[in-house]
C-alpha cells in the first residue's frame, strides 16, 4: 500500500470534496472510522489524521463517541462557488487526461490485470458482476484493483494523485450505479479489459463534459476574465520527505553527464549551498547519502571527492533503502511506458526538434557515452511533450531514475557503462535517422525491460540482505 507521508490526503481531499460542493451537507454524518478504512483500504490512523485536518479547516466536528459531523455552511450558490473555483483553474488539466491517461495509466492497469492468478481474477471477476458502493466510482476502483496486483507503490501514488487533481469521482451520487454489472457470458480477460475501458471511457467523458458545461454556465459569476490554468503535480509520497532526495538525483545526473567528473572533488559546503541555493544542512545530507552510495568519499579538511573506482553501497540506511526502492518502481512504470509515450512525442514534434534528438544520440555514441541516453531520452519527452500530465510525470521519472546509475556502476564493476549500452542505443538512432517511430520506441521498451529484469533481481537481493544484517 501507499507510503503513510500522504495518504491520508486522499480521504482529507475525498471529504473536503464532497462538503465543499454540496454533497455532504451541515448536519450529515460521515462514515464510522471502521468504513472509512474498508472504503479506502486505510489503517485507523491515517483516516483520524485526514478526520483531523478537515475539523482543523472548519469543515466537521469529531466526537470520540459518534461519527463525525459536517458543520459546514453554505448557499447553493456558495457551493456552485466552491466547485468554479476548484475546476476552472483544472479544466484544461482534466480535459487532457483523456489523452494522458490512455498513454500513461492504460499500459499500467493492463498488464496489472494481466498478473492476477487464477484465484484472484475469479475474486475479480464476482466483484465485477456485483459491485458494492465504494468511496469512489467503481470504474476508477476496478483500476486501482489492477494496479494494486503490480505490487508498485510508486504507481499506485501517481494514480490516486490524479484522482485528487480531477476530483470527478468524488462526486459521484452513491444512491446511483455508477457501472452496471459485467453479464457478459464470456470472461476472457481480453473480453473484460475491453469492457472496462469502455467503462471508464464513458464515465469520464461524461463527467468531463457536465464540468464543461457547468463552467460554462456559470464562469461569468466568478471568472469573469477567465481562469489561470493550475497544472497538475505529482506529489511522490516518501517515508522522510527529504529535499536532499532531490538533490541526490540532481548530483548523479550531473555526476553522469561530467559536471563533475572523477577524481574531481565537489565544491565546499558553502558553496554548494549557494550554488543549488540549499540550506548547508541539506547540502551536508546529500553528501553523507552519496558516500554511502559509493559515488563519493568525504575526507575530513578536503573535502568530498567523486570516486574513481566502485566502492560498495550501505543499503542499512533507510535513505537508500527508499532511493533504491522508487528507483525500480519508476523503472517498471518507465519499461511499461516508454513505447505509448515516446512514439507520441516523436509524431508530435517538428522535424528541427527531431533532428536535434537525433544529435545529440550522435554526439552520445561518438563520444562513447551511450550511457547518458537514458537522460536525453526522458529529458527530452519532459520538455517537448504536448502533454503537460506526461511531462510532468517524465519528470519525476527521470529524478528518481538517476539513482540507478551508482547501482550499474557497482553492477558492471569494470566493464564499461558505455559496452553496455551502445549496441542497442546505435540500433534505436538509426530507427530516429529513418524516422521509424515505432521502431525507436520497440527498441526502449526493450532496453528497458530487459534493465528492469537485471536490475530488480540484483538488488532485491542486495537489500534483502542488508536487511538481515
Amino acid at each position: 500500500m501507499l507510503l503513510e507521508s500522504g495518504i491520508y490526503r486522499l480521504v482529507y481531499e475525498y471529504y473536503e470534496t464532497r462538503i465543499l460542493f454540496g454533497y455532504n451537507r451541515y448536519g450529515d454524518h460521515l462514515p464510522s472510522i471502521s468504513r472509512i478504512c474498508d472504503m479506502f483500504q486505510m489503517a485507523p490512523a491515517t483516516v483520524r489524521n485526514a478526520l483531523s485536518v478537515l475539523e482543523k479547516k472548519g469543515l466537521i466536528q469529531v466526537d470520540a463517541r459518534k461519527t463525525a459531523k459536517v458543520i459546514y455552511k453554505s448557499s447553493p450558490a456558495g457551493f456552485r462557488k466552491n466547485a468554479m473555483k476548484y475546476f476552472a483553474p483544472r479544466e484544461a488539466g482534466i480535459q487532457e487526461l483523456c489523452e494522458s491517461g490512455r498513454l500513461l495509466l492504460e499500459p499500467l492497469w493492463e498488464e496489472g490485470v494481466r498478473r492476477w492468478d487464477e484465484k484472484n481474477w475469479q475474486w475479480f471477476m464476482n466483484k465485477l458482476m456485483a459491485p458494492s458502493a465504494n468511496a469512489v466510482s467503481l470504474p476508477v476502483e476496478f483500476y486501482y484493483l489492477a494496479l494494486l496486483s503490480l505490487d508498485n507503490g510508486l504507481a499506485l501514488n501517481f494514480y490516486w494523485e490524479v484522482i485528487g487533481y480531477i476530483r470527478l469521482p468524488y462526486l459521484v451520487n452513491k444512491d446511483e450505479k455508477e457501472i452496471m454489472p459485467y453479464t457478459s457470458t464470456g470472461s476472457r480477460r481480453e473480453n473484460v479489459v475491453i469492457w472496462l475501458h469502455e467503462q471508464f471511457a464513458d464515465f469520464y467523458c461524461e463527467a468531463v463534459q457536465e464540468i464543461k458545461t457547468f463552467l460554462r454556465k456559470n464562469e461569468k459569476t466568478v471568472f469573469p476574465k477567465g481562469a489561470e490554468q493550475l497544472p497538475f503535480h505529482w506529489n511522490v509520497y516518501r517515508q522522510r520527505p527529504q529535499l536532499c532526495y532531490t538533490m541526490v538525483s540532481l548530483i548523479i545526473r550531473e555526476i553522469n553527464l561530467g559536471v563533475y567528473t572523477a577524481g574531481s572533488y565537489l565544491p565546499s559546503l558553502p558553496k554548494m549551498a549557494e550554488i543549488y541555493e540549499v540550506s548547508v544542512s541539506t547540502v551536508r545530507r546529500t553528501l553523507s547519502i552519496l558516500n554511502s552510495l559509493g559515488l563519493t568519499k568525504s575526507y575530513h579538511g578536503k573535502g568530498t571527492q567523486i570516486c574513481t573506482t566502485v566502492r560498495p553501497m550501505d543499503f542499512s540506511r533507510t535513505e537508500i533503502r527508499e532511493g533504491m526502492r522508487l528507483y525500480l518502481e519508476s523503472l517498471e512504470v518507465l519499461a511499461l511506458t516508454i513505447r505509448r509515450i515516446s512514439f507520441y512525442t516523436l509524431e508530435h514534434i517538428c522535424e528541427d526538434e527531431r533532428r536535434r534528438l537525433e544529435e545529440e544520440f550522435v554526439k552520445m555514441l561518438r563520444e562513447g557515452k551511450s550511457y547518458r541516453s537514458f537522460e536525453i531520452c526522458l529529458f527530452f519527452i519532459e520538455e517537448k511533450c504536448p502533454l503537460s500530465i506526461v511531462r510532468e510525470c517524465y519528470g519525476k521519472i527521470r529524478e528518481m531514475l538517476a539513482w540507478g546509475y551508482p547501482f550499474t556502476l557497482h553492477r558492471l564493476k569494470a566493464r564499461s557503462l558505455h559496452d553496455e549500452y551502445k549496441e542497442r542505443i546505435q540500433k534505436a538512432a538509426e530507427d530516429l535517422h529513418q524516422k521509424n517511430y515505432m521502431a525507436f520506441a520497440e527498441k526502449w521498451e526493450s532496453l528497458l525491460k530487459h534493465e528492469e529484469k537485471m536490475m530488480k533481481s540484483r538488488l532485491s537481493n542486495d537489500m534483502a540482505a542488508a536487511e538481515k544484517e
